[in-house]
């Protein structure tokens, strides 16, 4: 029959270039994946001053400590007060490891900032020794919800530290209302 042999060659052909492969697990697409809670709200406790990294010079540390941050479970935010202590820094576990490059969300929020002359608040994100996201905010300034998207530098592992550091002047509130990562 003439033509067989030109089919046979064409299957040949095909299950050489796949078409005629055993069928591989799917991808999970860039749509399956969601951002989940990294450090859930109430994981976080405060870090003490001797143990706190992002004091750099120990006899300038802020000399305040107190009850500077709580959990609002009906807003579902952190609530960082100001009025007691201008500097908290706040230390949690991580629920998932990261990968450098994946992506986080983090959400911060703040009433109207005010101080007694022009300031700025110095917000970070840290893991471990890794500085994964900073702000500066002027004071004065109105009210804003800040919710911002970046890649991570670093890796963190399952359980890993994570922390969160404010540095503020004058009497303000801030609410750290989530941390997620893509997966």
């Amino acid at each position: 029959m003439p033509g067989r042999g030109a089919a046979s060659t064409c299957l040949v052909a095909l299950s050489l270039l796949g078409g005629c492969s055993t069928p591989h697990e799917p991808t999970p697409s860039a749509a399956a994946l969601s951002f989940q809670v990294l450090v859930p709200l109430e994981g976080w406790s405060e870090v003490s001053r001797d143990a706190d990294p992002f004091i750099e010079d120990p006899s300038a540390a802020p000399a305040c400590v107190g009850p500077g941050f709580r959990l609002e479970p009906t807003d579902n935010w952190l609530e960082i007060d100001t009025g007691l202590c201008n500097w908290v820094t706040l230390s949690g576990s991580a629920l998932s490891a990261v990968s450098p490059g994946q992506q986080l969300e983090l959400t911060v929020s703040h009433y109207n900032l005010e101080a007694p002359a022009p300031a700025e608040a110095r917000l970070s994100l840290r893991f471990g020794a890794c500085d994964v996201w900073s702000k500066v905010i002027p004071i004065p300034g109105p009210a804003a919800v800040d919710t911002e998207q970046f890649d991570s530098p670093c890796a963190l592992e399952l359980g890993g530290s994570v922390l969160f550091h404010l540095n503020n002047h004058g009497q303000n509130t801030y609410q750290l209302q989530e941390l997620s990562s893509l997966r």
